[in-house]
């Protein structure tokens, strides 16, 4: 893996100026912001890292070559890029790569693939975009996402060299060229915002938090490093990425015992982090994770009943309906055994059994010579959960088609009855309408 600083050459008649960043400035005023920038980030290089510079037939004329361009005061040729870039001594070998000047999409598309076939896998790049001309900034930034998918590469940083802060053309020019200092912007931000609205997007849509957990770790490592963890906002993302894996994860995996302090925790994180002091867009990103899952309140009942929804939502059929069984189940519990110590009572397996019996007895009109093990031995447990059953229109139907569905998903169709890939669409459908019917049942 390779380091490589990629940048683009404009034409114009660039004035000398200081280019600096809070750490580093040019030790004298340069006309190339490359100079600035190769000088920042590639004096330590080696001979297997590469930089990169794309240039137009004009651009290379012009700014490339030595005399493209004259001093407008003195007359004298200014020296080209390549000159300059050779002054500075560097390990690193320079490789001028043409590309067309993008006047239609054609030409936008064969810059695209120029661009990205100049890129290997694995490489750790710097862009430098101040120069780049016409479409080519948009187009840097799409190179870059769809590199970084399908080359792994990585992102460094993103420069700009904000000449224009200095003022005018014409106002520049009355400023003597040491007195020039343009600051050089780092750009990676819109970059990790890229990422993060794409890591956001995919855990709200798609119920996976794989992503923005890593984002969430990966972004706030170099803090918490610099400050020994000192660094408060670091910690919340950090602790916001695993309350969302933690989250992604309870859903996932059926954890039915923990979604609602999962999802109770996320809750509190993205509102933390919703009220730190960030740029503006990160913090809509976490006010829109704070939304979505707002309606979590650790009622076990009613926490689970979303968290199907969100499975209906999300694409995780077969965990919705597994959720929505052992729901019916940890309901009747609930209220006939209102223990302070919830999972003690949700995790008896035998009165679990007897509740799923308990619907089988009601829904086949079962008498009690024709109960099975465990039933049998708790005819006053299962009179009571019989009372409260039948006390909850359409839950026995609702059971039933919940058990049958389940069956199916669990055996993958290997039953009779299993709904053929055709027909596989009434999953979803019948999950929402199911849980719709059972919230009606139990909440009502």
């Amino acid at each position: 893996m390779a380091n490589v600083y990629v940048s683009f050459l404009g034409t114009n008649n660039y004035l000398h100026c200081h280019y600096h960043t809070a750490s580093f400035i040019t030790p004298e005023p340069v006309r190339f912001v490359q100079e600035a920038t190769v000088r920042y980030r590639c004096s330590n290089w080696g001979s297997e890292d590469r930089i990169l510079i794309f240039t137009t037939e004009e651009a290379e004329n012009k700014n490339w070559k030595d005399g493209g361009h004259v001093d407008p005061d003195s007359k004298v040729p200014h020296e080209g890029l390549c000159s300059r870039l050779a002054k500075l001594n560097l390990k690193t070998p320079v490789h001028p790569i043409r590309i067309e000047p993008g006047y239609d999409s054609e030409q936008i598309w064969r810059q695209f693939d120029t661009i990205f076939e100049a890129l290997k896998p694995g490489d750790h790049v710097v862009f430098d975009i101040t120069h780049a001309f016409r479409s080519i900034p948009m187009l840097a930034m799409v190179v870059i996402q769809y590199a970084r998918v399908f080359k792994s590469i990585g992102v460094e940083g993103i420069y700009y060299g904000a000449f224009e802060a200095l003022g005018s053309f014409q106002e520049v020019k009355k400023i003597s060229s040491e007195d020039r200092k343009a600051p050089i912007i780092d750009l990676q931000p819109l970059a990790e915002l890229m990422d993060w609205t794409v890591a956001t997007d995919r855990f709200l849509k798609g119920g996976d938090a794989a992503m923005i957990g890593e984002l969430a770790r990966r972004s706030v490592e170099p803090i918490l490093k610099e400050t020994r963890g000192a660094d408060e906002g670091a910690r919340a993302v950090r602790k916001l990425g695993k309350c969302l894996e933690a989250f992604s994860m309870a859903l996932s995996t059926c954890r039915g015992l923990e979604i609602s302090d999962a999802a109770f925790q996320l809750k509190e994180q993205s509102a933390v982090c919703s009220r730190l002091n960030l740029l503006p867009p990160f913090a809509k990103l976490f006010d829109r994770i704070e939304e979505r899952i707002r309606g979590f309140s650790k009622d076990h009942v009613r926490d689970g009943l979303i968290a199907v929804r969100w499975c209906c939502e999300h694409g995780l059929i077969q965990q919705g309906f597994t959720l929505l069984e052992e729901l019916l189940f940890s309901a009747v519990l609930l209220e006939l055994y209102p223990d302070p110590d919830q999972k003690k009572i949700l995790q008896n397996m035998t009165y679990r059994d007897i509740v799923s019996q308990s619907f089988g007895i009601i829904s086949n009109k079962l008498k009690p010579d024709g109960w099975n093990q465990p039933a049998a031995d708790h005819r006053q447990e299962v009179e009571a959960m019989l009372d409260w059953i039948r006390q909850k229109p359409g839950l026995v139907e609702a059971y039933g088609k919940i058990r049958e569905r389940r069956n199916d998903l669990n055996h993958a169709g290997h039953n009779n009855n299993a709904l053929s890939l055709s027909r596989a669409a009434q999953f979803s459908n019948e999950l929402k309408e199911l849980v719709s019917q059972v919230e009606s049942a139990l909440l009502t």
